[in-house]
């Protein structure tokens, strides 16, 4: 009967796992059976040498360098299982160091499961989000307010608004009074586009947008917010007052939100449709 590993050589190739991993060695594979199963957050659990190899090139890919503190590890030893607790550091290929040792510490938790002498089995319980970028996250935990939460408030204001028929001062109530506003196309023959500046121009814009269209339909098909950015996806169909020609168009909004208030507004639609429209022949 072959003599089974004691736990101080089991430690030792643990130590060595993470030495090769800092070094980028290809030999750390030597560590593993061929049937290894992996799992890391968000990349899910994985079986075998070349899923092992995969991943391995998908972080390195990432991150510049990659640093352990292999004499700071913490360990649990049981039957054929080691758990490390500790620390780590790197630079990405962006070139952001981290952890940031204020939202991001750079702890992690490695769990190995020994056949023999190979490691058959690593599960790694880290938080991939490395340089703390989902801040909508951090926010949350944290217990601050929500920039998702402020942006997608505001877009669904605006669009309420819309929908009601408010009064152009009630609408442009939304807006900063340094608001970058565009509507890009042919402002000769389409009078209301073109850009407009703070409350007033933005009110402007609806009246003379009514005294020019009647609306028939206002869709929306869906909001994406990220950040202090959200775009809305839809479809309206108007009817040209003086032509009586129809407008149907796909369109989408781009608003930017700060401190309540929207700071940007673009809004693209088939503006050459909305042009022949204006035509009377």
């Amino acid at each position: 009967m072959a003599e089974q590993p004691d736990s101080s050589s089991r430690l030792r190739a643990v130590q060595e796992y993470f030495r090769k991993v800092d070094r980028r060695e290809p030999g750390v594979l030597e560590l593993f059976t061929d049937d290894v199963q992996l799992f890391f957050p968000k990349f899910g659990v994985s079986r075998g040498k070349a899923e092992l190899a995969r991943f391995s090139r998908l972080l390195t890919g990432y991150l510049e360098s990659l640093e352990h503190d292999i004499e700071g590890f913490r360990y649990v030893v049981s039957g054929d299982s080691v758990v490390v607790e500790g620390t780590e550091r790197g630079v990405t290929r962006g070139g952001v160091h981290w952890p940031d040792n204020d939202i991001s510490q750079g702890r992690f938790c490695n769990v190995f499961e020994f056949e023999g002498p190979l490691i058959r089995r690593v599960h790694i319980y880290v938080d991939p989000d490395f340089t703390s970028e989902d801040v909508e996250r951090v926010r949350l935990l944290r217990g601050e307010a929500s920039v998702h939460a402020g942006t997608r408030a505001l877009a669904n204001a605006y669009l309420e608004r819309l929908r009601a028929g408010a009064e152009p001062d009630v609408i442009a109530s939304l807006f900063s009074e340094e608001v970058d506003w565009h509507i890009p196309g042919d402002t000769q023959r389409v009078p209301w586009i073109g850009r407009r500046k703070g409350r007033v121009g933005v009110a402007d814009f609806f009246r003379a947008l009514r005294a020019q269209i009647e609306p028939l339909r206002f869709e929306v098909r869906s909001l994406v917010v990220e950040g202090e950015e959200a775009v809305v996806l839809g479809a309206l169909e108007s009817r040209v007052r003086i032509t009586g020609k129809v407008i149907d168009s796909e369109f989408a909004q781009h608003l930017r939100g700060r401190d309540g208030l929207i700071v940007r507004y673009r809004l693209f639609e088939d503006s050459f449709a909305v042009a022949r429209a204006m035509d009377a022949s």
